[in-house]
């Protein structure tokens, strides 16, 4: 079984606020964090609920750069690495966005035939470069844009490094910020709920988008060991799988994603009833949660599960990393986080769906992400304990 990888250090910046300790109190509270809002780039924050980010962040370039420098510059502060261990670290940054916000002011303000030098901001790999001057980051860099599991590739991708010793720690952030495109778009879908998104009950009437920033450090068991790092959890094992299916709409059978959850168990070596509770990708829209239940009936048979959704709302790119952080608190404290579930809201039949915050002993933790184009992530992590 190949060896796991130690989560030292997190940050986060989110609709419930900046920093660790108001993702636990939020996490901890349940309920939404999604409201209207009049944010002049956005011209249908005033109609629909959004994960907006209200705290203040460092200067940057653009939204998404500020978002994951904040949620970067958070654990990076928390890993407490010496300036040579911070040169050293490797970097992998998920987002779906980029630059995008500038570019669309422009091209509001100036037209389609003005050649705007916030364009090349919209190209992924720019929002790891700046990240990387910015922190002092001077190792191996790496870009994922793969919709909603770009994070969850981030992730996959940094086992891989640290398997096979390319790096000895790496940071990886998720960080996408709400823009005209992504709320315009999925609105003209008519995949937004109007009344805040009810994840996996038999209310749903579709998702809303959020923004944010999540960061994770990484490191090898050896590398932690030896700078004596406190570890969070462990990142045990990964499944990545493409279901070919549909562009925008899951397979209804979950074959991939069964899959997908079955590589990650097997990655993680552990068997379906060690996982103690499943943190669903859970959006909200009626194609995606049925998928879901589907699947996890299958593969994770009676296990609880929750959706982060309804408190963070979807924040694209960067909700595996959102959600890695949660999964990684949850194993810390030995405690379920709830599903959002609006009082006259009743659970899809059969799923064992979590309602109210409680804590229970934790082995591990599967967690699910989806995206447009056929893509089905499975990530499993695993208490500080189970791995020494």
């Amino acid at each position: 079984m190949p060896d796991p990888c130690a989560i030292t250090a997190l940050g986060c910046i989110a609709a419930p606020g900046a920093g660790i300790a108001a993702q636990l109190s939020a996490l901890r509270r349940g309920g939404s964090a999604l409201r209207l809002s009049h944010r002049r780039d956005l011209p249908l924050s005033q109609h629909m609920p959004l994960g907006h980010v209200d705290a203040p962040l460092p200067p940057a370039p653009f939204r998404n750069l500020a978002l994951g420098l904040a949620a970067a510059e958070e654990a990076l502060a928390n890993g407490a690495l010496t300036p040579p261990q911070r040169r050293r670290l490797g970097l992998i940054v998920g987002t779906s966005t980029g630059g995008m916000g500038p570019s669309e002011q422009a091209y509001i303000e100036q037209g389609s035939e003005y050649l705007c030098p916030h364009y090349r901001h919209q190209q992924m790999h720019v929002t790891t470069r700046l990240l990387a001057q910015h922190l002092g980051i001077q190792g191996p860099q790496s870009t994922h844009a793969v919709a909603c599991v770009s994070s969850a590739c981030a992730l996959a991708e940094a086992m891989t490094w640290l398997r096979l010793g390319i790096c000895e720690a790496c940071l990886v952030v998720g960080c996408d910020a709400l823009t005209r495109v992504t709320t315009a778009g999925f609105n003209s879908l008519q995949l937004i709920d109007p009344s805040g998104c009810k994840p996996f009950t038999e209310q749903r009437q579709g998702m809303n988008v959020g923004e944010a920033g999540a960061a994770l450090l990484l490191e090898t068991r050896q590398h932690a060991t030896a700078r004596g790092a406190p570890i969070a959890a462990w990142l045990a094992g990964w499944g990545l799988r493409g279901d070919g299916y549909h562009p925008t709409s899951p397979d209804p059978q979950a074959r991939q994603l069964v899959r997908a959850i079955g590589d990650a168990l097997n990655d993680a070596g552990v068997k379906p009833e060690d996982i103690d509770w499943i943190n669903a990708h859970g959006t909200g829209t009626r194609d995606n949660d049925a998928t879901e239940a589907t699947a996890f009936a299958q593969a994770l048979p009676g296990i609880a599960v929750s959706s982060l959704k309804g408190l963070y709302g979807h924040t694209m790119g960067a909700a595996a990393a959102v959600e890695a952080v949660a999964c990684c608190l949850a194993l810390q404290h030995q405690e379920i986080y709830p599903n959002h579930c609006p009082p006259g809201t009743s659970p899809i039949a059969g799923l064992p769906l979590v309602s109210a915050h409680r804590r229970q002993p934790l082995r591990a933790i599967c967690s699910t992400n989806l995206a447009f184009g056929g893509m089905d992530a499975a990530l499993v992590f695993r208490g500080a304990s189970a791995c020494a």
